[in-house]
């Protein structure tokens, strides 16, 4: 039994659970090691045995991957949760928990109608804390994946020229990925331009052709051994149609500078929160969207920076900070970068310079 499974199990015996079962295929990699596709597994832990639930097609790879584990493959007639729910009730389990922002009602259903004496009981994830501190291990992946990413940004400056679609942008920025050892994308890549796609915080890079005097945002990231990178940048094509732009480019900018300064364990979201939405809100601007989340396996983790969030970073949290200002008409900014958490303040991970990039 590795020491993840075992802390959990440790979690869920303090909870008094017989039973936990976990079906978010990150967690699942995070807590087994098993590098199959997600969906394809669902875990139920129990005190005496520890069940890995999979279909025939990754049976094999299951046994080869993973320790401490029993391999079932469902029967004929059921499907990954109707096994769990057979299992709970061979088991005799009397009650048995499942994260529930991680199941669907479909799911609980399948498992009730195999385990109708088992009581299956909605908890909150006994995973997330657990991945929010990163191993020296994940920490020298994701900093590759950040090399990787920074790298093929640079490259891709020179395509970036009027004529040329944000598809276009977007195409060439994975196979800069590819040829430098990242696993393609890991978010949809958002390409932003001009003075209406420009201004949609979350925008799909369409066909629209970039035109002199654009600002282009750029939020990119890859997949490096399973774990993610995540970087923004807004680049100036040419002088700006806009001269309001510069003004966002510059309250982003300190925003970011506001957020990163102030790094440190200890720190309380909703203090790092304030201390970036202030710069903005000074500057007569707003933000949309969090200004930053951590990352790993999933590109979005706990925690997030929120203006009620009670939570403190502590060392070895990777953490974005992405202010962002965004104006119909008028187009939009982002600038994010990506930390560590160290016993006594930052790192930082991804070194694009801060300043405009004109091209």
């Amino acid at each position: 039994m590795n020491e993840r499974l075992q802390i959990v199990l440790d979690i869920m015996k303090q909870n008094e659970r017989e039973g936990l079962v976990i079906s978010k295929g990150t967690d699942i990699k995070y807590l087994t090691g098993f590098s199959g596709e997600y969906g394809t597994a669902v875990l139920l832990l129990t005190e005496k045995a520890c069940y890995f639930v999979t279909d025939p097609r990754f049976a094999f790879q299951a046994e080869q991957e993973t320790e401490g584990l029993e391999v079932v493959v469902y029967e004929a007639g059921l499907n990954y949760f109707k096994q769990v729910g057979q299992l709970a009730a061979d088991c005799q389990l009397a009650h048995c928990a499942f994260f529930g922002s991680d199941l669907s009602y479909d799911d609980y259903e399948d498992m009730m109608l195999k385990a109708p004496q088992t009581k299956f009981i909605r908890e909150e994830s006994y995973v997330d804390d657990l991945r929010a501190i990163k191993t020296p291990e994940e920490i020298e992946i994701i900093q590759e994946a950040c090399r990787i990413s920074e790298r093929s940004f640079y490259a891709l400056l020179d395509v970036i020229k009027p004529g040329v679609t944000e598809i276009d942008i977007a195409n060439e920025l994975e196979y800069q990925f590819r040829r430098r050892g990242g696993s393609g994308f890991c978010f949809e890549t958002i390409v932003a331009s001009g003075p209406y796609n420009g201004a949609n915080c979350h925008a799909t890079a369409s066909d629209r052709k970039i035109e002199t005097g654009d600002f282009v945002t750029i939020d990119f990231g890859t997949y490096y051994h399973g774990y993610c990178s995540d970087i923004t940048r807004t680049v100036a094509v040419g002088k700006a149609k806009n001269p309001e732009l510069y003004k966002m480019f510059d309250a982003v900018r300190r925003a970011k500078d506001a957020g990163e300064k102030c790094l440190k364990p200890g720190l309380a979201m909703s203090e790092l929160h304030r201390n970036i939405f202030g710069v903005v809100e000074a500057a007569g601007y707003k933000i949309p969207h969090g200004p930053g989340h951590s990352f790993g396996l999933e590109v979005h983790e706990a925690p997030y920076i929120t203006s009620k969030s009670t939570y403190h970073l502590k060392p070895g949290i990777i953490h974005t900070i992405e202010p962002g200002i965004y104006i119909p008409g008028t187009g939009g900014v982002r600038q994010e970068d990506d930390y560590l958490i160290t016993e006594d303040g930052y790192q930082r991970l991804t070194n694009i310079t801060d300043a405009l990039i004109t091209l």
